[in-house]
């Protein structure tokens, strides 16, 4: 085993029992979220010129195992006086960067191989800011600060999200109360698990309204035939990379999970490769000498049908399709017509779902892919003045 991997699994199995109470019970554990640290960021790949300032935060947490952390993010604030009652605060969470440090938006350079996704929102953070929104962008739990990444974990996305929402809103008394939430890919995963949770975790903010751009859902029902893949190669690797990924979520997640995936769940050469995930951002993980050369067949181990129903549970009980959001909370849906990752009929049954528990939902179709969804002018204005309206 590797030291990298070791020391992963070693913070996975760390206080069994608060991981096992916070894996199990979204929300659970108790927050109080203040920043820490700040520093004035010039940047101007992360400080973005609709914004007066941009200020790297650390703000306290609690972990995806029940337990205090910190975790990081920036604060971008409009230009202008502030309104009576506060700007409203925008809370935009980011799509798949990775699972390493390096991969944190907030640390965002000029020829990063992942800038792009780094930076995919930033022409709906503009518009916001530009329409007189404070805007917080968290950079997930493990990215910049302690622990590894739970990637695709609802519950730890969602209290990233919160959290950083709370934070700043106590440290600014020019920000208001009023919070819209967005994000892309796994961000909207944030942002609609952060909608689902419990009230009391905003600490008093009121949320008006939550944008989720390309959400993906029904994950499961594309694990079977994808572990049947034999060989590798550019067209399955983006695929594999995203595994990877989301079973290193779930062994941050649970003890349990983490222990099977080493026990025999993995193959050693998928083992040996989960060590890069603390090194790599996602452009690294697809490349042939990573994750991009493995073939999805080549994943599990001698405990493999353990290990994949273990998997498609992880998945299944992450998936926003399970969310119950506030009826009277407005939901929008952005999808595009040739994104594969969250196919459009996918995203209309989203909706459908949401409906059904009489929720009132908006859903856009743009002729564009997944990653290039939220950059899209028209796209990007749609979602801004949907987000302004429902603020109020």
């Amino acid at each position: 085993m590797s030291a990298a991997l070791a020391v992963l699994l070693a913070v996975a199995l760390t206080t069994a029992a608060g991981v096992a109470a916070a894996d199990g019970v979204p929300g659970a554990g108790t927050s109080d979220p203040r920043v820490v640290a700040s520093h004035p960021v010039h940047n101007r790949v992360v400080a973005l010129p609709a914004a007066s300032s941009t200020t790297f935060i650390r703000y306290t947490s609690i972990s995806v195992r029940g337990t205090p952390t910190q975790m990081t993010g920036t604060l971008l604030l409009p230009r202008g006086v502030p309104p009576a009652g506060g700007w409203p605060l925008a809370v935009w969470n980011h799509e798949t960067t990775g699972g390493a440090d390096a991969c944190a938006p907030s640390g965002a350079r000029s020829g990063d191989p992942d800038v792009a996704a780094m930076t995919t929102g930033d022409e709906i953070v503009s518009g916001l800011l530009a329409r007189g929104f404070a805007v917080v962008r968290p950079d997930f739990e493990g990215l910049g600060g302690p622990g590894p990444h739970p990637y695709l974990i609802g519950h730890s996305l969602a209290r990233s999200a919160i959290d950083a929402a709370v934070a700043v809103a106590r440290a600014d008394p020019r920000i208001g109360r009023d919070v819209v939430v967005a994000g892309h890919s796994e961000g909207a995963v944030a942002a609609l698990f952060a909608a689902g949770a419990p009230e009391s975790q905003w600490r008093g903010l009121h949320l008006r309204g939550v944008s989720a751009v390309a959400p993906p859902s029904g994950i499961v029902d594309a694990f079977e035939p994808f572990a049947e893949i034999p060989v590798a190669g550019p067209a399955v690797s983006e695929l594999t990379g995203l595994a990877a990924l989301v079973i290193s979520g779930g062994m941050a997640a649970g003890p349990d999970f983490a222990a099977l995936m080493v026990d025999g769940g993995l193959s050693p050469r998928a083992r040996h490769l989960l060590a890069q995930i603390e090194t790599r951002c996602y452009s690294g993980l697809i490349r042939p000498d990573s994750f991009g050369g493995l073939a999805p067949s080549g994943f599990l181990g001698s405990r493999g049908e353990q290990a994949r129903r273990a998997i498609i549970d992880l998945v299944d009980r992450n998936d926003v399709a399970g969310l119950r959001i506030r009826p009277d909370l407005p939901i929008r849906l952005d999808a595009g017509t040739f994104d594969t990752v969250a196919p459009a009929p996918t995203v209309a049954a989203l909706a459908d779902r949401y409906r059904a528990q009489g929720s009132a939902v908006t859903v856009a179709t743009h002729a564009t892919t997944h990653a290039l969804l939220p950059s899209q002018p028209s796209a990007a204005t749609g979602i801004v003045r949907w987000l302004v309206g429902v603020a109020g």
